[in-house]
């Protein structure tokens, strides 16, 4: 066994040095940046490779003075076209499906309110259910403002990534369903009757503090727990309350609210993507992908 431990240990070290020499363009616990040497017409994860003397994607050339340009977006979704910036301090390829449609997020990544990676992660990628499940319906309406791919990149990702499944398909379905019969409409007297529970178990926990210390810990910890939850759902919410409600987390359970809405909302969108999905990034001590 003296042996066996010997060989393991060698083997996780020289794992480890062969993952501090190879170059990673992303961590469990980290932004993935990416730095692109030419522009090109189609999005990261194609196959495809265009000529590089347009950008079809984001960049239209000028026929007066030959310069190629690209688009830039305001918080509002407003889109202007402007003279290509370098690819280096910024993108001019990024296209995101959404609904069936090509869009050219490169101008509008950063403006997006909850930062550009979220943007990148979807190049070339269909973002139909993160559209629908983390956005206002002001956000969903602000999307269809911004500029299509062009029909060239469109044809080219179309033949390249999968079309929508019939699950897919079904599943958008039963959701617009169940939003028309009323299913998203908050019950606020469900509401009041949660938070009612969390502030009665504060309330015991604190009138049991001195007399019954091991019920005032108990007590406690349920409201914690009661806590933690709602402010999951708060946090995860889209409409008027559960923005006023946002704070409510990090005051009852100190939980940081927009530390956790990244993390957490990666881990829905991103289930299970190794360097992505933080909910599983559990090294050193758990190493999911062994």
């Amino acid at each position: 066994s003296q042996y066996l431990y010997i060989s393991i240990m060698m083997l996780r070290h020289a794992s480890l040095a062969i993952a501090l020499v190879v170059p990673s363009t992303v961590t469990g616990f980290s932004v993935p940046h990416q730095q692109i040497a030419t522009p090109s017409t189609t999005a990261r994860f194609s196959t495809v490779v265009e000529p590089t003397t347009t950008n079809g994607a984001t960049a239209t050339l000028d026929s007066a003075n030959e310069m190629p340009t690209a688009w830039e977006c305001d918080e509002e979704a407003e889109c202007v076209e402007v003279p290509v910036c370098d690819e280096q301090e910024c993108r001019t390829t990024l296209d995101v499906r959404i609904h069936g449609n090509w869009y050219d997020l490169s101008g509008w990544r950063k403006a997006h309110p909850a930062g550009a990676h979220w943007i990148d992660w979807y190049d070339g990628r269909d973002a139909t259910e993160v559209m629908d499940a983390f956005h206002s319906k002001k956000g969903q309406q602000m999307y269809q403002r911004l500029p299509k791919s062009t029909p060239e990149t469109t044809a080219i990702l179309d033949a390249t990534v999968a079309p929508y499944s019939e699950t897919e398909i079904n599943f958008r379905k039963l959701r617009a369903q169940l939003e028309e019969d009323g299913w998203w409409e908050r019950d606020m007297v469900r509401e009041a009757t949660l938070l009612g529970i969390w502030g009665s178990l504060v309330v015991g926990a604190a009138v049991t503090a001195e007399s019954a210390p091991p019920l005032s810990t108990f007590l406690l910890a349920l409201s914690m727990t009661n806590a933690g939850w709602l402010g999951h759902d708060y946090i995860h919410g889209i409409d008027k309350f559960t923005d006023v409600m946002r704070p409510f987390a990090a005051v009852a359970a100190g939980l940081g609210p927009t530390w956790w809405s990244d993390k957490h909302n990666k881990h829905h969108a991103l289930t299970n993507e190794m360097g992505v999905d933080e909910d599983i990034a559990t090294d050193p001590f758990l190493f999911p992908y062994v």
